[in-house]
């Protein structure tokens, strides 16, 4: 039922299916203007990023962010329109495991997410991509964004703070962009940055991905990585509301617009 509210105007599901091709195009358009420079600059990046197709390690890259934007910021956006309804605190007063509710109200909007990737990725199959692999590469999608909802939790925790959900979105989104390697290899990244993308679970996605897509095979490491990170990503999130729920029962802020 909850999904057929967030579907109600499926035009949104277009545009969030075809973003990541527009990224793409851009992201390729900059690579030939780039070649009116330096020639060597397609090649150079494909020796960086090990991929012969430029366009597609684009699509796989944007494919990912554009669903990960939403299932890191959705938690905080419900908080806030909880907020601004004045129903935050019914929402606190209720018998329900605030932190579940919290959690679980994501999840429809995850399953929305792959709903639009498989859409967005569906035309790969014309580019050589078998269906054992688009399956395992949708597969690995969502094992990689079930982290990302103990984000959304942390994310929603500030919006109770601050009342001001775009603010902990707009920071997360920039976050995992800039960290993630959407656009390109983390390892051309500074090692200080290299280090902050191994604990992201959407570095270790973008790689799972394109290493089935490009390469047909799984990265294990990486799969392993993303599990023990669900774990712990939705167990400090859970508890790090329960803080702020603690604290905020005993000040009275979170009762507070």
């Amino acid at each position: 039922m909850y999904i057929k509210y967030i579907m109600r105007d499926p035009a949104w599901l277009i545009v969030f299916s075809i973003f990541p091709y527009i990224m793409a195009a851009i992201s390729y358009l900059m690579g030939i203007a780039s070649s009116y420079i330096s020639p060597d600059a397609f090649s150079e990046f494909q020796r960086n990023t090990g991929s012969e197709n430029v366009l597609l390690y684009f699509l796989t890259g944007y494919g990912i962010m554009f669903p990960s934007f939403l299932v890191v910021s959705v938690a905080s956006e419900n908080t806030g329109a909880e907020i601004a309804s004045g129903t935050l605190e019914q929402v606190f007063v209720s018998p329900a495991r605030r932190e579940l509710f919290l959690l679980f109200s994501s999840f429809p909007y995850v399953m929305v997410a792959m709903l639009g990737l498989i859409i967005s990725y569906a035309p790969l199959m014309l580019m050589n991509i078998s269906l054992p692999d688009f399956i395992i590469a949708i597969l690995m999608v969502f094992i990689g964004l079930l982290p990302l909802l103990g984000l959304g939790i942390m994310a929603s925790n500030l919006t109770i703070k601050v009342k001001e959900y775009w603010s902990a979105a707009n920071f997360l989104q920039a976050f995992l962009t800039l960290f993630s390697g959407f656009a390109y290899p983390i390892s051309v990244l500074p090692e200080w940055m290299r280090l902050v993308s191994y604990i992201l679970p959407t570095s270790h996605a973008v790689e799972l991905v394109r290493r089935v897509i490009e390469a047909h095979s799984i990265s294990y490491g990486n799969l392993y990585s993303i599990a023990l990170m669900a774990i712990a990503y939705i167990l400090a999130g859970v508890i790090s509301f329960k803080l702020v729920e603690r604290e905020g029962e005993r000040s009275g802020s979170i009762y507070s617009s």
